[in-house]
């Protein structure tokens, strides 16, 4: 049974399939991570880094972190964090500012780019290289700067809807789960070979194979979609080989059973676990991280090749499509 994450209320336009562009210039393959709850807790919050754009349907907290650390990383979003709820931080937002339906939090921390909240601005301090728009007001006194202009009690509107997005990759899990198999794999002494070939390679991996596995070789070229079963999967480095054609940015890992992840150590790889609190402790992922919510504090990279680049083969039937103009959610508060 799949598990169920918070989704705040908004406007929804519904459509029969959703591809890989959300609206005419947003692609939610741009999130370098997303949760479809929550980020870290209010006890521990994820440290580490996100080299790319992120978001969180939920509250999300960071401690000794840095977000958008890449410049150039997830093109077709504007802002470093996008945020359904709350917005805690020690570290810093280096790049695109933060735009969050809830309170922005700033405990010795720095956020580049422009703040937009829902809420209220306030923490122990820090400052924010950019203009602020919210629609609370400012709590903390001279130990948090701005360096811009500041704009309290203004109405909200959210520059994503976070649930379409939420909806989408939830969709697209069960979509690519429900495919077909093309192809088997051969385990070679604990490397798992996957021969591909186009348009689309569609793999099913026992949990047990893969978990034990040290290594998986992906071999030609197009799509390729490695599902991977059971419902609790606790695992660590992975070396990912591509051969032939084939590449990180055109192979998905989808963990769609799964309602919990333990896993640490090195993948080059795009990872969609739509379902699962997932624990990434320590390593390195370059790829995309989309999951149910997420703890821990390992460093996610973006590959300067893309997010998942075959998306288009997985067009998720009965999610949800974002439309210019529609799904803004506003929020206003009194002075």
């Amino acid at each position: 049974m799949n598990r169920s994450f918070y989704i705040p209320a908004a406007a929804i336009m519904s459509a029969a399939a959703l591809t890989s562009v959300a609206s005419a210039a947003i692609s939610y393959w741009d999130f370098n991570v997303f949760s479809r709850s929550t980020i870290g807790t209010s006890g521990q919050g994820y440290g580490s880094d996100f080299q790319g754009a992120s978001g969180a349907v939920g509250n999300a907290y960071f401690s000794s972190f840095a977000a958008r650390t890449m410049a150039n990383s997830s093109p077709s979003l504007a802002a470093g964090f996008y945020g359904g709820a709350n917005f805690t931080i020690s570290g810093s937002v280096n790049n695109g500012g933060v735009n969050v339906a809830g309170n922005v939090t700033m405990n010795n921390a720095s956020i580049s780019g422009p703040v937009y909240g829902g809420g209220n601005l306030g923490g122990a301090g820090g400052s924010v290289n950019g203009n602020v728009s919210i629609a609370g007001t400012k709590t903390t006194g001279n130990q948090l700067t701005v360096n811009g202009s500041l704009s309290t009690g203004q109405a909200y509107a959210a520059a994503l809807n976070l649930a379409d997005a939420s909806t989408y990759f939830h969709n697209a899990g069960n979509y690519a789960a429900g495919l077909a198999s093309t192809t088997s794999y051969v385990n070679q002494w604990g490397e798992l070979i996957i021969n591909a070939s186009g348009p689309l390679t569609v793999v099913n991996v026992n949990s047990s194979d893969f978990i034990n596995a040290w290594g998986i070789r992906v071999v030609g070229s197009g799509p390729v979609v490695v599902n991977v079963g059971g419902t609790s999967l606790n695992f660590a480095s992975k070396t990912w080989n591509y051969q032939n054609g084939a590449s990180a940015v055109s192979t998905l890992l989808n963990l769609n059973q799964a309602t919990s992840i333990s896993m640490s150590g090195g993948h080059n790889v795009n990872i969609l676990a739509a379902n699962a609190a997932t624990s990434f402790s320590s390593g390195v992922l370059t790829g995309n991280l989309i999951v149910g919510s997420l703890t821990g504090s390992g460093q996610v990279n973006w590959n300067e090749a893309g997010g998942f680049s075959g998306s288009a083969m997985i067009p998720a039937p009965g999610g949800a499509i974002v439309l210019a103009g529609a799904g803004l959610i506003v929020i206003r508060r009194r002075r």
